[in-house]
């Protein structure tokens, strides 16, 4: 490489590291728009700790989908229309529905920490409460966070994130006696929060590692802060 090629190149990585960090800044300016304590329940690490290697530790988030009030599906046919989808099919419409569900779309979900709907789920899971691991639910999905901000106000128990979700089917439910007890139905489904990992920065990384948090076994007892910034990026402290 020419020195005039290593200038350039050397000069492109300046540029890109000041607009990350310029875009770091932005996102952490002011007060956070959530601020919530998280254990190793809802949160699985993940990272690099061989010897010889750069030590590395990620947390990914730990999620379910909680039911609604009186244990119907929230994300049911209505949502999918107020999220602008039109043209649903008939849930017995397979070869329609595969057609118009092809692919995921973009959007913020509402994750609410050990509330009514964790309640709710631990009433429904067939397991003890305490082997239910995340107390962290998906309880709703919307296309304005600002607009989700105000009808979850308390920032301590609810996050609202960058999501994707996507359409399926749910199979109709019949007795032995082959009859219909529950129709089939199409409901939307949160697929994957964007991004779903935050990266642990020293020395809390080290503090984490200390206490085994790259173990992910039952013997690991850790917690977390978790803020969500002005661009509704997350990070940790």
């Amino acid at each position: 490489m020419t020195n005039r090629g290593f200038l350039v190149a050397a000069g492109t990585l300046v540029v890109a590291n000041v607009l990350i960090f310029g875009g770091v800044m932005r996102n952490r300016a002011g007060n956070p728009d959530a601020v919530v304590r998280l254990s190793e329940r809802e949160l699985e690490s993940w990272g690099d700790h061989s010897e010889g290697a750069e030590t590395f530790l990620n947390l990914r988030l730990q999620w379910k989908t909680a039911p609604g009030p009186g244990g119907k599906p929230w994300f049911n046919r209505a949502k999918l229309e107020a999220l602008g989808n039109i043209g649903i099919p008939a849930a017995d419409d397979t070869a329609a529905h595969r057609e118009w569900s092809r692919g995921t779309k973009p959007g913020y979900a509402v994750l609410e920490l050990a509330g009514p709907a964790w309640e709710r789920w631990r009433e429904a899971a067939p397991l003890k409460s305490d082997s239910i691991p995340t107390r962290l639910m998906a309880v709703d999905f919307g296309l304005d966070p600002l607009a989700l901000r105000q009808q979850y106000p308390e920032r301590s128990q609810y996050l609202i994130l960058p999501a994707t979700y996507h359409a399926i089917i749910v199979s109709s439910v019949r007795d032995s006696m082959s009859n219909t007890v529950t129709p089939a139905r199409i409901e939307g489904q949160v697929r994957e929060l964007l991004p779903g990992t935050v990266h642990v920065p020293r020395p809390l990384r080290d503090s984490l590692i200390g206490l085994g948090a790259e173990l992910n076994d039952s013997t690991t007892h850790f917690e977390v802060t978790l803020k969500v910034g002005r661009k509704w990026e997350v990070w940790v402290e």
